[in-house]
């Protein structure tokens, strides 16, 4: 340690070693990164494809049991036996024969002709009555007299074929897979439905096969309980709750998607997962993430090695590199220490003529060029703190510049007022535009001038209205009371006008109190505006008001009754407000008593 504070040479290489080290480490991670997540959307992109393909030949195969099944319900042999069975009473020797002449039927429909698909694929085979449902058949006969009307198979396959997706069975409760259509006589008459059990083994052995997932992948179905489809696994001790993880709860909910999650097990994997609603089943495909990331570690890792070994060998050039420049920078440096204590006035040496001498010849050319700059600067400062307070109010100035990024205020109790110049408009048409700008200009100045003398808040001007507040942006008791002297002093304004240019221009004032909301708006020509029921109030004062007259609310009548004199307006329809009172404010009580 007391090395690296001694001597700039080791400083510089350790600096350079530590930052390259950094780079190095930051450049193995990025890159492990890139490659994980490439080989992570590879995966997902394999588990896709070998998905739909495992998706398709479930469709196919339970298609082709469909097919199977109303095949077996069509043939007119078996629906023959089946009407003959119905008509017999059960115990007696002629349901007996018949009964078991629709076994033999049954069992020579095993191949329906040469291009259809064994039924070997079908665990039970049963037939029901169209009213209660009872089993009348099953090649379990164990299952017969049991009644299933509550079964959707059952209440569905009267309608037309029906697949009932994934369902735990009463007795057992092992998953199971049914498909029903209806049973007709020959006549056509409905007998009840023909439902079978389809095999579940066989999608199991479909979406177990290894194709597309490698050597340590799986896919596995869940059905809506979160149990596994599988004899292995079904009832499986280590899950008495089901099997859950990220991707299981997400196909549950009938989602489509992939991404890296902890399995079942815990363990992490890159997975896809996908709904099946027509079985109500999860079809999941999964691969161990340190399985399918290995190659993006080991390329993570080869990145971290070369580049190691490529730092320790540029540590020595750079070390060779850092006695030849250490001691003219040593001297710029000494300089830089003197100049960033505000002595402004020192030079660096020039030691050498190479490309270090340069350095300190520039080092002095910056000085100088940082002295011109400063002074710049500090006129500059000085002309926009003055642009800015005029565009501003001096807190909220002070806000900005501290770094305030949203500034907004409410304050309860604030007055507003709205101005107007009546004839103004007018007026303005018959002279030039330097000659508008300039009595408009000559007006505002003497408004403004009141407005700074009174302590009052400029909001804007927009053409010849003119917005002033009081209370913002510093609260103040007084605020109806300046508001009212303002507006008294713009009439004399307007009078001293008329005068001077022999014109007959006039005010219409409005003034309202109440709470607002203040604020600045904009990055660029910002403003500082407020906003509230109590501004609009104030505005509606002033453009439905009277000629020469300055309208204020009740709100503003509360605050200066007893000081100044008013004319009852009474109740005045005024827009977007309705029936308010209002008054017009006629002078002061001392000079009304004069």
């Amino acid at each position: 340690m007391g090395l690296l504070q001694k001597s700039l040479k080791a400083r510089m290489t350790a600096y350079f070693l530590l930052v390259s080290v950094l780079v190095v480490v930051m450049l193995a991670a990025v890159t492990y990164f890139l490659a994980a997540e490439t080989q992570k959307e590879m995966a997902i992109a394999q588990f896709d494809v070998t998905a739909d393909h495992k998706e398709f030949e479930i469709n196919r195969y339970i298609s082709e049991q469909i097919t199977v099944v109303k095949k077996i319900a069509e043939l007119d042999e078996l629906r023959s036996a089946a009407d003959l069975l119905l008509g017999e009473a059960e115990g007696t020797e002629a349901y007996y024969k018949a009964y078991f002449e629709l076994v033999e039927v049954l069992y020579l429909s095993t191949f329906l002709d040469s291009q259809a698909a064994p039924v070997s694929d079908l665990t039970e085979v049963f037939m029901l009555t169209k009213v209660g449902g009872r089993v009348f058949f099953s090649t379990q006969p164990s299952n017969e007299g049991e009644y299933r009307h509550s079964a959707r198979y059952f209440t569905q396959g009267l309608k037309g074929t029906f697949l009932q997706e994934v369902y735990p069975t009463p007795k057992t409760g092992a998953p199971t897979l049914t498909v029903s259509t209806p049973l007709r006589s020959p006549s056509g008459e409905l007998l009840g439905i023909l439902a079978a059990d389809i095999r579940l083994s066989v999608l199991v052995e479909i979406v177990s096969r290894k194709t597309g997932l490698g050597e340590s992948g799986e896919a596995y179905l869940i059905d809506a309980h979160n149990r596994f489809i599988s004899a292995e696994r079904f009832g499986d001790a280590s899950f008495p709750r089901g099997a859950h993880s990220q991707g299981i709860e997400a196909a549950l909910k009938g989602e489509s998607g992939e991404g890296l999650y902890d399995n079942y097990a815990n363990v992490p994997v890159i997975g896809s997962y996908r709904w099946l609603p027509s079985l109500g089943l999860a079809l999941i495909s999964e691969v161990k993430a340190s399985v399918a990331l290995a190659p993006a570690n080991r390329f993570g890792v080869m990145i971290l090695v070369i580049g190691l070994l490529a730092v320790g060998l540029l540590s020595i050039g750079i070390y060779l590199i850092a006695v030849r420049i250490c001691r003219p920078i040593l001297a710029v440096t000494d300089t830089t220490l003197k100049i960033s204590a505000g002595d402004l006035n020192q030079t660096a040496p020039v030691l050498t003529q190479d490309e270090t001498g340069l350095l300190a010849q520039n080092f002095n050319c910056m000085i100088d060029q940082l002295k011109s700059t400063l002074e710049d600067l500090a006129e500059e400062q000085e002309r926009s703190e003055h642009l800015l307070l005029n565009v501003l109010p001096a807190p909220i100035a002070e806000r900005l510049k501290h770094g305030e990024d949203t500034i907004a205020d409410s304050f309860a109790e604030v007055t507003i007022l709205f101005a107007d110049i009546v004839n103004f408009t007018p007026m303005s048409a018959k002279l030039s535009a330097a000659e508008v700008v300039g009595l408009l200009n000559e007006i505002f100045c003497a408004f403004d001038l009141l407005s700074e003398r009174r302590g009052l808040e400029k909001i804007k001007t927009i053409g010849d209205a003119y917005m002033v507040g009081a209370g913002i942006p510093i609260p103040r008791d007084d605020h109806a009371e300046v508001i009212a002297e303002m507006a008294l002093d713009m009439l004399e304004v307007i009078k001293g006008f008329n005068r001077r240019h022999d014109t007959d221009l006039s005010m219409r004032i409005g003034i309202n109190s109440g709470p607002v909301v203040a604020g600045v708006i904009g990055t660029k020509k910002f403003v500082y505006d407020i906003w509230g029921d109590a501004v609009n109030t104030a505005s509606r004062m002033e453009s439905q008001g009277l000629k020469g007259g300055i309208q204020i609310t009740e709100a503003t009548h509360k605050h200066l009754r007893d000081k100044y004199v008013f004319a009852d307006r009474g109740m005045v329809v005024i827009k977007g407000k309705g029936q308010m009172h209002t008054y017009i404010l006629t002078g002061r009580k001392e000079k009304a008593l004069n």
